[in-house]
């Protein structure tokens, strides 16, 4: 992956929403490499048998890449916006728009069902709500998809504030990987009062797709607390982790509008 340039921030933005978006690309990755070790053990027993102590902090992938698959396509698809500029809309209606079409564009590329394509801009949506304090983001994000999403994916964004996380479906018989159950998991985590190191290692060690699990709920959870909220030691675990603050930056100065 090529290195960004710089971008400079100036005065004007506000460093809150800095440190919450490089939160939300930290968090990414460190709950990406979280899950990679026990992405295909299934569940917790098996987790317990091959980690008796448990996963605790972040690995390093097992490829040739410093990036597992759902970290690299995020920041690929980041470099490219903060390069393109494309955030550019100028006021807050437009943004919610394109945040759903770039949202469900990427995830054609690799996921082209409806469902993925729609469970792609409620995360986006969500993420967007967290960046600017809203930690109240579900009925916002229901608002916004109602009447375009399946509704397979709206009910299981309803069920987010009143769902015990016993009742999660972390492990479900017979699935890998659904990607309605990925977001309501997500949004629970990043709902509750919960760090981001209890989140994300339970996710790791809680078995089903343990690292899209607690890459998509890192995201919510960085961009809801801010890189400061994520453990100083799974950053220094990161590969590349000036570089992937440099995205961050990028997005924040091509998305806010110049004073």
């Amino acid at each position: 992956m090529p290195k960004p340039n710089a971008v400079s921030l100036g005065p004007m933005l506000d460093p809150e929403l800095v440190t919450r978006a490089r939160g939300a690309l930290l968090g990414l990755v460190a709950g990406n490499q979280l899950g990679v070790p026990t992405e295909h053990l299934g569940t917790p027993a098996a987790i317990r048998a091959a980690y008796p102590d448990g996963v605790r902090d972040p690995a390093t992938p097992p490829k040739a890449s410093p990036y597992d698959d759902d970290a690299a396509m995020t920041l690929l698809l980041a470099e490219s916006l903060a390069e393109q500029g494309d955030f550019d809309a100028a006021d807050a209606a437009q943004r919610w728009v394109r945040c759903i079409r770039v949202a469900t564009q990427q995830a054609a590329i690799t996921h082209a069902d409806g469902r993925c394509l729609w469970g792609a801009a409620a995360v986006c949506l969500a993420a967007r709500e967290l960046l600017h304090g809203n930690i109240y983001f579900v009925d916002e994000v229901v608002h916004r998809l109602a009447d375009r999403a399946p509704k397979t994916l709206l009910d299981a964004l309803h069920r987010v504030p009143r769902e015990r996380q016993d009742d999660l479906p972390i492990t479900v018989p017979g699935e890998f990987g659904y990607v309605v159950h990925c977001v309501e998991i997500a949004f629970w985590f990043a709902t509750h009062d919960r760090t981001i190191e209890d989140s994300l290692t339970y996710l790791a060690n809680a078995g089903g797709d343990t690292d899209t699990n607690a890459a998509v709920a890192g995201a919510l959870l960085g961009a809801r607390y801010g890189e400061s909220g994520i453990p100083p030691r799974w950053i220094m675990l990161i590969a590349g982790a000036d570089r992937v603050r440099q995205l961050a930056d990028g997005l924040i100065g091509a998305a806010e509008p110049a004073p």
